[in-house]
């Protein structure tokens, strides 16, 4: 799985993000191309945060933060060093952005 942070483009003119945009999807289509992209969707912003055993509800996280998962997808690889190496082109690396790489546990459910 990748965990996608950062890389705002509130700054870029509508020309600038319309060109981000196409080098996202020219990513989406590499990696389905390689059947690696398997889902994945950008988050909204805002949310709700559910903590402790009261369930206590707080706001956020916030737009501000740059540990706001702003998206995720859901990759086939080999292993976690070939999904690392899938990450290389990530379109916001040059907007400041980052990409957490996790493997997802498989749970066999009754």
């Amino acid at each position: 799985m990748f965990l996608f942070r950062g890389g705002d483009v509130s700054h870029l003119s509508p020309q600038q993000q319309e060109a981000q945009m196409g080098k996202w999807l020219a990513w989406v289509d590499k990696l389905t191309k390689k059947n690696h992209y398997v889902a994945g969707e950008p988050l909204l912003q805002g949310g709700k945060t559910v903590s402790g055993p009261k369930g206590t509800v707080t706001d956020g996280p916030f737009a501000e933060s740059k540990e706001v998962i702003a998206g995720f997808f859901i990759v086939s690889a080999k292993d976690l060093d070939e999904a690392v190496k899938l990450t290389s082109d990530y379109p916001d690396f040059d907007l400041g952005g980052s990409v957490e790489v996790r493997e997802v546990m498989k749970v066999d459910m009754p």
